[in-house]
């Protein structure tokens, strides 16, 4: 018998299908990404270098994949709030032509939870936080839990049921904390 789940979680995968491109561990096109959720900063902060595949200009990402990853990590953040989403809109600012093959950082936070979306903002930056390469907001629909129950196979549906839950309560503060 399985052990209820008590701590809320922490990385992408843990609910994600396996052949995501965003951060699915067996997509070998994928970003592989691990959208890690920070408790003390209420956000998805990770470090990632996008491979020389993701070229668009020589020595750049693709602005396609910047905002695909961009989308992962504001995507991956509603379910570390407790919500399963579909993306609603999203715009970027390209601010500077981003590097491949350069360690950067990523973030997402959130920003407002309004009737059935969650609204939020994201960022790419160097390490250090200085160079600023894209900005972004989204807006996302959340969906009933059995939409996603419904595309999961095997014992990922029991598990992302319940981390759902987990989620969602133990994270409930974080908008009360942001919309006073």
């Amino acid at each position: 018998m399985n052990q209820p789940i008590e701590n809320p979680s922490k990385h992408g995968y843990e609910i994600h299908h396996d052949t995501c491109f965003g951060c699915g561990k067996e997509n070998p096109l994928g970003l592989i990404a691990d959208f890690t959720f920070h408790d003390e900063t209420g956000e998805v902060n990770f470090t990632y270098s996008f491979k020389k595949m993701y070229n668009g200009a020589p020595g750049f990402v693709h602005g396609g994949i910047l905002s695909t990853m961009l989308d992962e990590a504001m995507g991956g953040l509603c379910f570390h709030l407790g919500y399963i989403v579909m993306t609603d809109t999203m715009s970027f600012k390209f601010h500077k032509a981003t590097p491949v093959e350069k360690e950067l950082l990523i973030r997402a936070w959130p920003i407002k939870k309004a009737k059935r979306k969650v609204l939020l903002e994201c960022e790419l930056t160097s390490l250090d936080g200085e160079i600023l390469y894209v900005k972004g907001e989204g807006a996302f629909h959340i969906l009933p839990p059995r939409f996603f129950s419904e595309k999961l196979t095997g014992g990922k549906i029991a598990i992302a049921n319940e981390l759902l839950s987990v989620n969602k309560l133990k994270r409930a503060h974080l908008f009360d904390r942001i919309e006073t």
